[in-house]
């Protein structure tokens, strides 16, 4: 068979007058930015400026949220939206600050302005956490939540408040909790200090957000392993399970197994099995349950110790096949962690200032909170089961060429866009929820 050679065709390139952008789905992220109200939010967080030249507070907030709603995490991308004079329309903005100035202006942030900044993203949240609660509900019976912690590294010894974490890495704690698959409370807080700081707040401002009566069920890595976390959710009403990894605390759980007939133990399939145990922690009020998975062979070969799982669980009413699923779906939530750090652009900090890293981590919260807003809001909903990643690819990121006429203007997107579907939809919504004097389509 003869082989074909490629022959890219010779093309001539130019520029032109045209309104394009790259980024045509920012007409969709602000429309839903207002139906939420999160421009009255984010006038009421902070008060920074105080001439009234350039960008206002809230349009350098506004800003920095597109950004990082796009995907773009360094300051310097918000050179590139001065340089869009269609996405700033689009997006609403009269004036967008330098990279250098805003990145003076979150040097000017205070405790008050983080706070207010705080208040905004979990009135925001509050906002779209009802679609999310509904959703969860409606497809898994209960709402799971996750509590969690993770580094975020930093590059130079110039960072204000970074420390090592006990892996030997300098940087910051993000502290986050997770309604489903939306960002619901989280804190940057300094590095070097404890994991679970504040997870009594984190919890407090999710716990807002659920209607009551709503089954809840928490899920946790071996850090939260406390009994006042589950002293609170028991007042709560929340089912929990965690993760035990600490061998001193997996120790006496798995001493209570040995010698155990193998018909004790039931058959999960793919290789494990599982026994429920109980036990009472040293200073814990009740004997707690938990559930012991057990692996002794993989891949068909035998291993010459078997490796144990060990959970504790809220609940031994259930079957320990559903016990294993709920709490594995834990996985799931961790990447939507991983989501805002990723697609997001958050894995470092841009500013060596502390005050200045949580005001934009704040910000990445915001960010997130929304693109789920469009998620639910505009896209079919087929596309829920999807993370960010796609809704900002093929949504926040497809070119479109804008148009004027008869005084209105007009957002037009290529019809060999490859989610067509996302994009009619969102047409669709949009325009059906649009006052009459929307002067965007």
């Amino acid at each position: 068979m003869r082989k074909r050679k490629m022959r890219p065709p010779k093309v001539e390139m130019e520029f032109t007058d045209l309104n394009l952008t790259a980024y045509g789905g920012s007409s969709i992220l602000a429309q839903t930015a207002r139906q939420f109200g999160l421009f009255e939010l984010l006038d009421e967080a902070v008060r920074v400026k105080v001439r009234n030249r350039g960008a206002s507070d809230t349009e350098t907030l506004w800003a920095l949220i597109a950004c990082l709603a796009r995907g773009d995490g360094a300051l310097s991308d918000l050179d590139a939206l001065r340089a869009d004079p269609v996405a700033r329309i689009l997006l609403g903005l009269d004036n967008v600050p330098e990279s250098r100035r805003a990145g003076e202006w979150l040097g000017r942030l205070r405790t008050g302005d983080v706070k207010g900044l705080w208040q905004a993203a979990r009135r925001f949240a509050e906002r779209v956490a009802p679609l999310i609660v509904s959703h969860e509900v409606e497809t898994k019976g209960y709402v799971p939540v996750f509590i969690d912690a993770t580094g975020i590294e930093v590059d130079g010894a110039l960072f204000e408040r970074a420390r090592k974490d006990y892996e030997g890495r300098r940087g910051y704690w993000l502290h986050a909790t997770f309604l489903g698959g939306l960002w619901s409370a989280g804190q940057l807080c300094p590095g070097g200090g404890r994991v679970t700081l504040n997870w009594r707040t984190l919890l407090e401002w999710t716990a807002g957000m659920v209607p009551a009566d709503t089954p809840v069920w928490l899920r946790a890595d071996n850090a939260y392993y406390k009994g006042d976390l589950v002293r609170t959710c028991a007042a709560r009403g929340w089912d929990y399970s965690i993760s035990l990894t600490n061998d001193t605390w997996r120790r006496p759980v798995l001493e209570q197994l040995a010698g155990l007939p193998d018909a004790a133990w039931t058959d999960l399939g793919m290789e494990e099995e599982a026994i429920f145990a109980t036990h009472r922690p040293e200073g814990w009020d009740t004997q707690q349950h938990y559930v012991v998975i057990r692996r002794r062979t993989q891949h068909g070969q035998g291993l010459l110790v078997p490796h144990h799982t060990v959970i504790l669980v809220s609940r031994a009413d259930l079957p320990l096949q559903e016990l294993v699923l709920r709490h594995r779906g834990k996985q799931g939530q961790e990447n939507a962690f991983k989501g805002p750090l990723i697609d997001l652009d958050l894995h470092h900090p841009p500013c060596r200032g502390y005050r200045a890293n949580q005001a934009f981590y704040a910000l990445g919260w915001i960010a997130q909170v929304l693109l789920r807003a469009v998620q639910f809001t505009a896209l079919p909903k087929r596309a829920r089961k999807h993370g960010l990643r796609p809704v900002i690819r093929h949504v926040m990121r497809t070119a479109a060429y804008m148009v004027r006429s008869a005084r209105r203007l007009c957002v037009r997107f290529a019809k060999t866009n490859f989610r067509l579907d996302w994009l009619y939809q969102a047409m669709v919504s949009l325009e059906a929820r649009a006052p009459p004097s929307a002067s965007v389509s």
